[in-house]
């Protein structure tokens, strides 16, 4: 049946119009890569020198070396097959020329696309070449499509001696001058002391590394890199690589930048003084079967690339954070600074967590503005303050001393997240603890303005009761208290409205809601607070004086009988006259108590654990970050409108 199938006729294969723009789109569509890939084939030809011939206009364009030039059949080969795998065919290093010594070069070339660099200039070019004492010649024209995508005709000219390759094209306009040139070989290829580049007569400079900064790292199942740290000012090759540049055996793999190396964006704000004044240069040369074709970047996936970025990215992210470290403490301060406020009743361990939190993200980012820093610092502390222990203190505080030791099986199930929440809280009651003892006994005035909104947010030392949230200043009441006393202090009120200010003591009031049916229905519970002077004695009249102040209040703020109001006096010592201390009428209670007291109450409500952290390591060993302890122990401003000091 088969010898029945009449034969078809054999197809043969075209190309279209556009299939070389398709095949080597980079070199015809990008001047400045066609002519470093020019100049990159007679690298690996084995020359020593090339001559550039460059026109500012119409003219010609001429590639010469003096490498070991070709022989008919190689470049008939080598010009003829697409795809030309130059490190199968001629080896991965470069061969130099009969009577040519030098180090070894490891080749440039991978797939061949580099020859058709001429391309972009013209439809047209001519090839001399020379080897062996003979010298052939060749003229390659591109074509609109059809059987071959360009057309090559090779003949021999005769003898010639030496050996060494000529390229040109006649060109109307070459797109780059002269100038544009000598700026692109002179940035794409390392010193060769075995190597020069001529462009209209005049050599370039081309990019010394020798004498910088420099630091071999070993990456697993890759190989060593060798990163460069370049500052400013420096030579003028390599201050015109800003950013990170990467080089693999002695060539620019894409552009400069400061892209980043684990696909987080940018390392660096290339606009900041810091990124103009910094360079990274990375030679990478095990990445050489990773380059692609056009040395335009990487291939992906690779995981030799993203082992290597991953090393290249540690190690610049910890140079940076070396360089930068004076500018990083500032713009630490003014985030800092600008959040003072939010920060200052943080307890110790959360400021200290947030101060880690900063150096860790300058480290990481260094290119976050300080806007930014600072808005990432507010929205961190604002969580820090969000956090509440309250319902889980309230049942460590209804614990017996036997207790506390089987809470150590209980922490073991505890998460981190939970075990953090009620160590930053015990951390604040610690930390109110030292300040009460450090203050409690001054007789200034000041460390009492200082003592009452202490006790405002560490109500909890007067009982389990007070562990509510719902325990609040009540301004309105403080307002009754203040007419009681006929105190005029308007600018003193304007400054802190939330107590009074007496010349012997500071009163505060506390109230918490009673709800009934979803709504406020008025108070369930007043608390007041009465700060004397250190070194006072309390007596008989204070307390008395104390039942005055609920007294009024429950009669001018609309109390009902049912609302429990209590007093507590605090002063250093108790008068002998305070035989039955505690004073009664109804709901309301009077309460003396000294401020020894008033610690041992939070000694013992916070475990003793003050006393256990000082018999040990001793306070000074809880962790602090220095920069925001001193921004946030400076003294706030406080300050006075116009309209406000002008109020009677």
């Amino acid at each position: 049946m088969l010898d029945d199938v009449p034969a078809q006729p054999r197809l043969d294969i075209t190309f279209g119009e556009s299939f070389l723009l398709d095949h080597a789109h980079s070199l015809l569509r990008n001047p400045d890569i066609a002519v470093v890939e020019l100049i990159a084939n007679a690298y690996d030809a084995g020359a020593t020198r090339v001559d550039v011939q460059w026109p500012e206009g119409e003219g010609e364009v001429v590639v010469a070396d003096n490498g070991t030039g070709m022989t008919k059949a190689e470049l008939s080969h080598r010009w003829r097959t697409l795809c030309y795998n130059r490190t199968r065919e001629q080896g991965s290093v470069v061969v130099f020329p009969p009577g040519v010594t030098g180090g070894q070069r490891a080749a440039f070339g991978q797939s061949g696309k580099g020859r058709h660099g001429m391309f972009c200039f013209a439809k047209e070019y001519s090839i001399e070449t020379w080897k062996d004492g003979v010298c052939t010649a060749a003229v390659v024209t591109r074509t609109d499509g059809g059987k071959s995508p360009f057309l090559m005709e090779v003949t021999e000219k005769g003898t010639k001696q030496g050996h060494g390759t000529r390229i040109s094209a006649k060109v109307d306009s070459p797109y780059l001058t002269a100038a544009m040139v000598r700026e692109t070989l002179g940035t794409k290829f390392l010193v060769d002391p075995s190597f020069s580049v001529w462009v209209n007569a005049e050599k370039l400079e081309l990019v010394d590394l020798r004498g910088l900064s420099s630091t071999d790292l070993d990456v697993p199942g890759c190989g060593t890199v060798r990163v460069h740290l370049v500052e400013s000012p420096g030579r003028d090759r390599t201050t015109q690589m800003r950013g990170i540049t990467w080089w693999v055996i002695g060539r620019m793999v894409g552009k400069p930048s400061w892209d980043g190396l684990d696909g987080s964006g940018s390392i660096l704000d290339g606009r900041t003084t810091e990124a103009r004044k910094l360079s990274f240069v990375v030679e990478a040369n095990p990445l050489k079967e990773d380059v692609s074709s056009d040395w335009m970047g990487f291939k992906q996936p690779s995981s030799r690339v993203d082992a290597v970025r991953r090393v290249v990215h540690d190690h610049v992210t910890a140079e940076l954070t070396n360089v930068l470290v004076a500018s990083m403490v500032e713009r630490k301060r003014n985030a800092v600074k600008a959040n003072a406020d939010i920060l200052r009743p943080l307890p110790q361990v959360a400021r200290a967590t947030i101060g880690r939190f900063i150096d860790i993200v300058q480290q990481r980012c260094h290119r976050i503005g300080a806007d930014d820093l600072s808005n990432l610092v507010c929205i961190v502390a604002n969580m820090e303050s969000a956090r509440s222990g309250y319902d889980l203190l309230g049942k460590l505080a209804t614990c017996s001393p036997d207790d506390i030791d089987r809470w150590n099986a209980i922490m073991e199930e505890w998460d981190a997240n939970r075990a953090q929440i009620v160590l930053s809280e015990l951390g604040r009651r610690l930390d109110m603890i030292l300040k009460l003892e450090k203050r409690a006994h001054d007789p200034g005035t000041k460390e009492l303005c200082e003592l009452q909104p202490l006790f405002e947010a560490n109500l909890w030392v007067f009982g389990p009761e007070y562990e509510c949230v719902d325990f609040t200043s009540n301004r309105a009441m403080v307002t009754l208290l203040r007419k009681l006393f006929d105190v005029n202090d308007a600018q003193g009120s304007l400054k802190r409205p939330d107590f009074v200010v007496l010349p012997d003591s500071t009163i505060g009031a506390y109230a918490a809601p009673q709800y009934g049916g979803g709504e406020v229905t008025g108070w369930r519970k007043v608390l007041i607070v009465e700060l004397k002077r250190g070194g006072f004695v309390l007596h008989q009249q204070e307390l008395n004086q104390g039942l005055n102040y609920a007294r009024e209040i429950r009669g001018k703020a609309g109390l009902g009988q049912g609302t429990d109001i209590t007093v507590y006096v605090l002063g250093a010592q108790v008068g002998p006259d305070l035989d039955d201390p505690d004073l009664r009428s109804g709901s309301i209670t009077v309460k003396p108590m000294v401020f020894s007291t008033i610690l041992e109450m939070a000694n013992a409500r916070t475990f003793r654990l003050l006393q256990r952290i000082r018999e040990t390591v001793g306070v000074e060993a809880q962790p602090k970050d220095g920069i925001v302890e001193s921004v946030v122990n400076e003294p706030p401003l406080i300050e006075v409108s116009e309209s406000a000091e002008s109020r009677p």
